[in-house]
């Protein structure tokens, strides 16, 4: 899912607060670039999805600043390396092409949160202190909140673009349903720790099934996709954030969020492993 590795690792809260900073002033100002050409093209329901985005980024900005402030640290400007690349496209290339509908940019926006989290997960596994690393698993965890909050808006415009009802195509998936994807998905990988990994989710959801038989809407993996690791996994990332936001359950709602969060991660791994 990340486009580069981190160049490097974070040695300090300073450095952490101030790339954290530097990331979302970009992402808030990549945003209010796209809406003011949107806008100059009276684009107007674009401009406002961008604008929206680009003060919900803004927010977090101010929530990095009151938390540096919190932990009597000073957000500064000096980064330990250029901030990533976590886009799809440049504010002129999102505003230039004449295809762009408001689900689309939503569904741009939560490919940058998965992008952030794959990259703050990262983080936290390859920093050396302490206090780095639990301070990118917090991050991590935030831009999660942030995929689930984007994704329930990209479903609200895919609605309101359909005219209302169901996604052709989904219908009623169980826990016990994930978990064979899941344990499919180990077949492929083999061996390793991912294939570990699928396995134990399996378990996990095949327990969680037996004590609470959920179900919840979502599309089924097309039969020709099955010996695909790629799109099992990226299914199942899906799959886990549809649960977490559909779910009333407290256990189910923990469980779904601590499966996605492994989910996302893999699929970045997978994707870095056959980028050339």
């Amino acid at each position: 899912m990340l486009k580069d590795e981190p160049v490097g690792r974070i040695r300090s809260m300073g450095e952490f607060f101030a790339l954290a900073n530097a990331m979302e002033q970009d992402a808030a100002a990549r945003y209010v670039e796209t809406a003011r050409q949107l806008r100059a093209q009276s684009e107007t329901a674009l401009a406002e999805v961008f604008e929206g985005l680009a003060e919900t980024e803004r927010g977090h900005v101010r929530e990095i600043g009151q938390w540096a402030e919190h932990e009597a640290s000073r957000v500064g400007s000096a980064l330990p390396w250029p901030i990533p690349d976590t886009f799809d496209a440049t504010p002129d290339e999102m505003a230039g092409t004449k295809l762009l509908t408001p689900y689309q940019a939503l569904a741009s926006a939560v490919r940058h949160e998965q992008r952030s989290f794959a990259f703050w997960t990262y983080v936290a596994a390859h920093a050396d202190a302490g206090e780095v690393k639990d301070a990118a698993e917090r991050m991590a965890l935030e831009e999660l909140e942030h995929v689930s909050l984007l994704r329930r808006e990209r479903r609200k415009a895919f609605h309101a673009g359909r005219l209302g009802g169901q996604p052709a195509g989904e219908g009623a998936v169980t826990l016990s349903a994930l978990a064979t994807i899941e344990r499919r998905l180990a077949e492929l990988m083999e061996s390793g720790g991912d294939a570990s990994a699928a396995r134990e989710a399996a378990a996990k959801l095949e327990a969680l099934h037996a004590e609470k038989p959920v179900q919840f809407s979502a599309s089924a993996v097309p039969a020709e996709r099955m010996s695909d690791a790629g799109a099992l996994a990226e299914y199942l990332a899906e799959a886990y954030l549809r649960l977490a936001e559909s779910t009333q359950d407290g256990a189910v709602l923990s469980a779904a969020q601590e499966l996605a969060a492994a989910a996302i991660y893999r699929l970045g791994m997978l994707k870095s492993e056959t980028r050339p």
